[in-house]
């Protein structure tokens, strides 16, 4: 049976994919759609009872006025009463104390003007020292009117009482004693624009616009002016209609267009809180991302059968030449793939197979590539390790010699037992020692210095007692501090110091050696860093550099045991100088197989 083209397949498979991820994105789009449209009527209320809130707040104070003459006995007696028949000094105290009671009040609220009480005799108590005499004249006649009807309601007028200013409200409130009988009328004028504007900053952006009706008065009205009169009548009385039904959202039909309305009661103030909003409107943001997701998947959709023709096109006709050129020549690859249980196009199936021919040569030669790099790293090793400067050992050997002439002294048996032991740690056991044994051997060395040197110097070891018995390249730290000696020191002090300190560091392990010496300059200790941190170096360069043989050779054999990322590096100190020595824990493995 011939085999399907890996072109036609792709395609088919990258269009059936897209199809079914358009299907299941309408699916799921349209079982969601309800709850998108119910959490835009949920923010229509929201947007309505944030109004009520507004309008309770704001109107608080106000309420606190109307019931001066339940809350405050002295002031209710005095509106009972004729303030002008009263003797001066108690007329004056009933006056200051009235008009104090109202400025106490208005004053916690940004939104009072001015608030009057005038009783049925006629006085006058006010926040203002000055009232007009037109505004004095028209509140006096409206109380008059007002004392005739017990249980008279609240009134408002916008405009103020002679309705010539635009930028007043005032509100009307009869005062009534305990047995409901009219004793005064509270006049209240509050700045209509700073209302509006706080009503403004309330109401929820593209949620309609909104009226507030007093009595059948319109109050306020928030956003575009959509509607005509005639609109308006209908949009009011729908609203009373809802209230009496206790409904808060509902639709109506208007000119061939749906619309939501909201309708509320402030409890506050019995101001009706009405929000029309055109259904097209309402649920603009929903349908732009109907219009954008149909947008999206369409283009999405181009996309995928532009890439799929533009992918195949690109990849399949020069593997297809591939597999003509390499069929016969059967190149070379690493990895043998198993084909028995694969379900290949023709053009992959041939490359593979081409592949798995090339991939048995290539193993072949890796292996023999492997084993002669793993060779020729053993043997550079060996080398390296042959060329550690051995004036240490001949200096040492004539120290003894000379002692031995001169007198019997015990330091040249401490001094012929460190030597042994440090010969046979250089020249017996294998190419790796645990961290213990290697400082231990630097000891030994350090105690023939001593004697040598005539105790003009001190060591202070610090080694983390769980690195004593982790494995490292052997003979590292000896040259190291032979540097010292050589470089560092001038042996006519006496305050002569070393530090040698090994941690582990994550998974690594950091050995430091200091010295209080003469130190290297920064110049040269850079020089001296880029040395150390090349990848690969000859060792002709580093005979070269023959004061620098001994730290040369432990980077190149710790670089060629750990890795490249590991080796050593002279740190910037105050004083004298410090080696770093970075080792591996776990890179060692192969390594301590073959010792």
């Amino acid at each position: 049976m011939k085999k399907r083209s890996f072109r036609s397949t792709f395609v088919s498979v990258i269009l059936v994919i897209t199809v079914a991820i358009s299907i299941v994105n309408l699916a799921v789009y349209g079982i969601n759609i309800k709850k998108i449209r119910q959490a835009e009527v949920l923010k229509m209320k929201t947007a309505g009872e944030r109004i009520d809130d507004m309008i309770t707040i704001s109107l608080n104070n106000i309420k606190g006025l109307k019931q001066i003459c339940c809350t405050d006995n002295y002031a209710r007696n005095i509106l009972l009463k004729n303030n002008e028949k009263n003797d001066i000094g108690t007329k004056f105290e009933n006056q200051n104390y009235m008009d104090n009671a109202l400025k106490h009040i208005a004053s916690m609220d940004t939104l009072i003007l001015r608030a009057t009480i005038l009783n049925k005799y006629g006085n006058i108590y006010c926040t203002d020292t000055s009232i007009p005499e037109e505004y004095v004249k028209t509140i006096r006649n409206m109380t008059k009117e007002w004392m005739l009807f017990e249980g008279k309601e609240d009134e408002y007028y916008y405009g103020g009482l002679q309705g010539d200013n635009a930028n007043i409200l005032t509100f009307l409130y009869p005062l009534y004693t305990y047995g409901n009988m009219p004793i005064a009328l509270l006049a209240v004028d509050i700045n209509y624009k700073t209302f509006q504007s706080i009503l403004e900053n309330g109401f929820y952006e593209n949620s309609g616009e909104c009226f507030i009706l007093a009595e059948e008065q319109e109050l306020f009205h928030i956003g575009e002016d959509l509607y005509q009169k005639e609109e308006k009548g209908y949009i009011f009385d729908k609203s009373q209609k809802m209230i009496k039904e206790n409904l808060i959202v509902d639709t109506f039909q208007s000119k061939g267009k749906n619309f939501y309305i909201s309708s509320r009661q402030n409890m506050l103030s019995g101001w009706k809180i009405i929000q029309v909003i055109p259904e097209e409107r309402m649920f603009e943001e929903v349908d732009q991302k109907i219009k954008w997701n149909s947008i999206f998947l369409s283009g999405a959709l181009i996309l995928v059968v532009s890439f799929s023709i533009y992918y195949t096109k690109k990849i399949i006709e020069p593997l297809e030449e591939f597999c003509k050129k390499i069929s016969h020549t059967k190149g070379d690859q690493l990895q043998i793939i198993n084909l028995e249980h694969m379900k290949l196009t023709r053009e992959i199936a041939n490359v593979i197979e081409n592949y798995n021919e090339m991939a048995n040569k290539m193993n072949e030669y890796l292996v023999r590539e492997i084993i002669y790099d793993k060779n020729q790293r053993k043997i550079q090793s060996k080398m390296l390790r042959y060329q550690i400067n051995p004036h240490f050992l001949y200096n040492t050997l004539n120290l003894i010699a000379s002692m031995g002439e001169l007198s019997d002294f015990p330091e040249i048996v401490e001094i012929t037992k460190n030597l042994s032991c440090i010969m046979q740690y250089n020249v017996k056991g294998s190419r790796f020692v645990s961290l213990k044994t290697e400082v231990e051997m630097v000891k030994a060395y350090l105690e023939i210095q001593r004697i040598r040197f005539h105790d003009c110097f001190s060591v202070e070891y610090e080694i983390e007692r769980q690195i004593e018995q982790v494995r490292i390249v052997k003979f590292i730290l000896q040259p190291i501090v032979e540097n010292i000696f050589e470089h560092g020191f001038t042996m006519d002090e006496n305050d002569n110091k070393i530090w040698i300190k090994a941690f582990k560091c994550e998974n690594d392990i950091v050995i430091l050696v200091k010295d209080n010496g003469c130190g290297i300059d920064s110049e040269k200790r850079e020089e001296l860093n880029r040395i150390l941190c090349e990848r690969t170096r000859r060792i002709s360069y580093i005979d070269e550099e023959e004061k620098s043989i001994g730290i040369n050779n432990v980077n190149t054999r710790i670089k060629n045991y750990y890795g490249e990322k590991y080796g050593v590096k002279v740190n910037k100190t105050d004083k004298g100088t410090e080696i770093q020595l970075l080792l591996g824990i776990e890179n060692l493995e192969e390594e301590n197989k073959d010792k």
